[in-house]
């Protein structure tokens, strides 16, 4: 089953320092039908203006992954770790029993990037990981698993990240087993998933059992995908 979100649908929050669109209930949106995805339960699309951030603020049991996609980012945080995040890196903070940390913008352009949390499948202590995604690569490519893999970062969540990009018409194909369910989250260009058509900021929600086929529409689209369990 596919349940298409369109962008349209997004919830979205302008609080000057931060634009956002938040795509699970967060902070003070709340839908009780709009709580999770299987396993991942927040995903917010933001944009944090330059010189502004989030202060210090604790978390706690959660898995929370930052991708960014445009600028620079300064996470600190109680356990010692003070690192920039750039363009094309991505960033593991596993919250544990608890975790006080902050991220910043200070510079001069503004830092697109997605923020995803999951429900953990195992007690852990907090913990920080942060590796660069391998540039160049067309089709699915695996960025975070929960299978341990030196190439890619470690989730201690039931769950699989992929970056999607298709150029010069290329096909992809990828099958959901049952008690999976994919979440499709589209960056740019025009993606076709099963014969329908999803733009820059469109979500497919889709459960399985399922085989799916990627395609982009006039030559090429980018997207993140998230196997999860239901």
């Amino acid at each position: 089953m596919i349940h298409k979100i369109p962008a349209k649908d997004r919830h979205y929050q302008d609080m000057g320092f931060l634009k956002t669109f938040w795509l699970f209930s967060f902070s003070n949106y709340h839908d009780p039908q709009n709580m999770n995805f299987g396993s991942l339960r927040v995903f917010n699309d933001d944009i944090v203006m330059p010189g502004a951030g989030f202060p210090e603020h604790p978390h706690e049991t959660m898995e929370i992954i930052t991708i960014v996609l445009e600028g620079t980012l300064t996470h600190k945080d109680d356990m010692g770790n003070e690192e920039t995040i750039t363009a094309g890196e991505i960033q593991r903070m596993s919250a544990g029993e608890g975790v006080v940390h902050s991220e910043f913008n200070h510079h001069d352009e503004p830092v697109h990037l997605y923020q995803l949390w999951f429900y953990p499948n195992q007690q852990t202590e907090a913990d920080y990981e942060q590796m660069r995604i391998a540039p160049g690569q067309t089709g699915l490519t695996l960025i975070a698993s929960d299978v341990p893999d030196e190439n890619v970062l470690s989730i201690k969540a039931d769950a699989k990240i992929f970056s999607l990009t298709l150029v010069d018409d290329q096909v992809c194909e990828f099958d959901i087993s049952s008690q999976k369910g994919l979440f499709v989250y589209v960056h740019t260009g025009t993606l076709i998933i099963l014969g329908e058509t999803y733009q820059a900021g469109d979500q497919a929600r889709i459960t399985g059992p399922e085989s799916l086929t990627f395609a982009a529409e006039n030559g090429s689209a980018t997207a993140l995908v998230i196997e999860v369990k239901i």
